[in-house]
């Protein structure tokens, strides 16, 4: 159920916000769920946020990458038309590291 033309994302994309109609702001996520889950046509895809300010580079669940900083205790599912544009991918070392560290959060 991806939008026409659009590529179905995969883990580890970064994605753009469109901006937004209050601010003009733009935000960085990047893609977790799994790329099955990614392509079996549903409408959502499950995101983390990336923060290119300062104030998170040190906290216990982030990722520092070429965007920003990930991090995995911020997810949550996004409808795909609310996804933006492609930006960019992380490593797949990045991409393992914040998976292990939602893994993390989530099991304790």
């Amino acid at each position: 159920m991806t939008t026409p033309g659009q590529p179905t994302p995969s883990q580890g994309d970064v994605l753009i916000s469109n901006p937004s109609p209050l601010t003009g702001e733009r935000e960085l996520h990047t893609v977790v769920s799994a790329d099955i889950y990614n392509a079996a046509g549903g409408s959502t895809v499950l995101v983390a946020e990336i923060e290119t300010g300062t104030r998170y580079r040190a906290t216990a669940y982030a990722t520092e990458t070429d965007y920003g900083v990930v991090l995995a205790d911020r997810v949550v599912w996004l409808p795909l038309d609310m996804l933006g544009e492609h930006f960019g991918r992380l490593t797949d070392t990045q991409r393992d590291r914040v998976i292990d560290q939602i893994v993390a959060v989530l099991r304790g």
